[in-house]
């Protein structure tokens, strides 16, 4: 009996090696937990096809779109863990579980994180009803008249980066729920709200139109691509050490091997020219790092985001 199990132990470790070596010999699909056009869509696409390229393997994109990102997340908790199915989240995937407390799956056990793949900073854009060109102003501004802060849906990640903003800089105001980043930036340039708070991924391109002006980088030091820009830290708001983030994720209960296999070929992709053309046009930075401290940050900002939803009583709707 003992030498059975010796052998059965044996037998499933060398099926797990043997997985990750083989991998991928078929279509892998990458999930993208909302509508086309965004800026998490371009990148994941952008991965796809780098991917698609270093396997020599088929990679699609699915577009599954709802809840602040957590119907895609659900589908693929329900996956198997095998690699053939992944998805592409923003930092919503470390906020949204604060709010939404009936999740059909749990958000630290039921997913593998698998490597960051693209990292920004947060940046608050102003519409046209803001008079202030930079913090400093905006800061006086907003205790005249409070401001009204367009977020992307409960639970979001612009909705708890404009939640912390106003709570560690002291500065009055409401927030306005949409459907979606893409909503909440139309309304904010229709002058239904003043400010909105995303990566720089997402901002820019209206920034650039100039159908919005930036305001503040959040964190403590300037953004070396926009060094025009002040950062909250120089104007005395601390406690808001926060980037905006792509990620890369998989089912539950991967083979540690497979999941190491991933990540290092998902930087290999982000060492392609065309990739780093596409992130550096979009002011966004290629990831960096293993599985295990891509998990950790994740988990350490869901910590975060129920500690402000708890101090904040935000609740979803």
């Amino acid at each position: 009996m003992k030498f059975l199990q010796i052998a059965l132990l044996g037998f499933v470790a060398g099926t797990g090696t043997a997985s990750a070596q083989d991998f991928p010999n078929k279509t892998v699909t990458i999930i993208i937990p909302y509508g086309g056009g965004g800026s998490t869509d371009l990148i994941a696409r952008q991965l796809a096809h780098e991917l698609n390229q270093i396997w020599g393997q088929p990679v699609i994109v699915e577009n599954r779109p709802g809840a602040g990102s957590m119907i895609g997340t659900a589908y693929l908790s329900k996956s198997k863990p095998d690699g053939y199915t992944l998805l592409v989240n923003t930092a919503a995937h470390a906020a949204a579980p604060a709010v939404q407390k009936s999740l059909p799956f749990n958000p630290k056990t039921d997913i593998t994180p698998i490597g960051m793949v693209a990292t920004s900073p947060y940046m608050a854009v102003a519409g046209a009803n803001v008079k202030s060109t930079n913090f400093a102003e905006f800061l006086k501004e907003a205790k005249e008249r409070p401001m009204f802060f367009s977020t992307a849906g409960v639970g979001s990640s612009s909705h708890f980066a404009a939640e912390l903003l106003m709570q560690q800089g002291d500065i009055p105001g409401d927030v306005v729920h949409y459907a979606g980043g893409g909503e909440a930036q139309v309304n904010l340039m229709g002058g239904h709200a003043d400010v909105y708070i995303s990566n720089t991924a997402s901002v820019m391109p209206y920034v650039n139109n100039g159908q919005v002006k930036p305001l503040v980088i959040l964190g403590p030091d300037r953004y070396d691509a926009l060094p025009d820009v002040q950062s909250s830290g120089e104007n005395g708001v601390s406690g808001i050490e926060i980037d905006g983030w792509n990620g890369l994720f998989g089912p539950g209960n991967m083979d540690p091997k497979l999941v190491e296999k991933i990540n290092a070929d998902m930087h290999a992709a982000l060492e392609r020219d065309t990739f780093k053309k596409v992130l550096a046009d979009n002011f966004v930075q290629p990831g960096k790092g293993s599985p295990a401290e891509f998990k950790e940050q994740v988990e350490k900002e869901m910590d975060l985001w129920s500690k402000l939803a708890q101090e904040r009583s935000i609740v979803a709707q």
